[in-house]
């Protein structure tokens, strides 16, 4: 099928890419960091709570800055104008690149969960068993999931502005304006709180998805939609 040439091509430009082993490189180094630095002598269930909880936001972080370089090095590398007027459809341009940014995210989450295990044997955390990994592993992985939907913006934005800086800038500011919503009691009406939630165990609503959804929704729709219909100069 095309979009397997499509797929392969754009999982090309990341392998290739400096990019990807700086990514990695993060993604190793801050939860072995944290990890090696949680509490000694606590349960594999205390552990691992407390401290995929606390870099829940390199999800966010990490996540966003994968779907914007994503997009945007197309603008920063002046490709854009090269992919655009090709005789290619630009729905499989598009659809490639968040394919592609998907199993990246997801590896990442993988990695992440591996590198917090590793920290917490180093430190001697005990008490755990299969089923409790599987089950924390799991609902890691479904905030992983939520956290990359909702991404889908950074992507719009990185189109919108021709780059991918204001969507990385912007992104560190959502971080911060999150930890205030969360104080307020408002967590669970902003996007970007709702997965981070779902991880510490909060209940999270029909109009927390919902509100998810919708942001996901409208991030890949305007992507689709400048790709196809906005005059690129």
């Amino acid at each position: 099928m095309m979009i397997r040439s499509f797929v392969y091509n754009e999982g090309l430009k990341v392998w290739r890419s400096t990019v990807f082993w700086i990514v990695l490189a993060v993604f190793t180094a801050l939860p072995l960091m944290v990890g090696l630095l949680g509490s000694h002598g606590v349960g594999w269930e205390s552990y691992l709570s407390d401290l995929l909880g606390s870099i829940a936001s390199l999800l966010v972080v990490g996540f966003s800055f994968t779907s914007a370089w994503i997009f945007g090095r197309e603008y920063t590398d002046h490709t854009i104008k090269d992919l655009l007027v090709k005789p290619i459809s630009k729905s499989y341009s598009v659809l490639s690149k968040f394919i592609v940014v998907t199993i990246w995210n997801m590896l990442l989450a993988v990695f992440t969960f591996a590198i917090v295990l590793v920290a917490g044997a180093l430190i001697g955390v005990s008490g755990g068993s299969i089923a409790l990994m599987l089950h924390i592993f799991l609902i890691f992985m479904t905030t992983s999931l939520l956290t990359m939907a909702v991404s889908t913006t950074s992507a719009f934005m990185a189109n919108v502005t021709r780059g991918y800086l204001a969507p990385i800038g912007l992104t560190f500011v959502i971080v911060i304006v999150s930890n205030v919503i969360v104080q307020l009691g408002f967590g669970s009406y902003f996007p970007w709180t709702i997965p981070i939630l779902l991880l510490t165990g909060a209940d999270i609503g029909f109009i927390s998805i919902s509100i998810l959804a919708l942001t996901a929704a409208a991030g890949f729709a305007g992507t689709v939609a400048w790709w196809r219909f906005a005059e690129h100069k």
